[in-house]
């Protein structure tokens, strides 16, 4: 069940996040913090 979220899907909140983040003011550390911890996410995300 889920959302049947695809690798494009993970690709555009990856991208929506760092732009984000951008406007946000977040430095390029916290960025890829945030982008890091999202990517050791992305096997529970994509249910894979």
């Amino acid at each position: 069940t889920g959302m049947n979220l695809q690798e494009q899907h993970f690709d555009a909140i990856a991208k929506h996040l760092t732009a984000a983040m951008a406007v946000g003011g977040a430095s390029a550390d916290d960025t890829k913090a945030a982008l890091d911890r999202v990517a050791s996410l992305k096997g529970a995300i994509l249910n894979k």
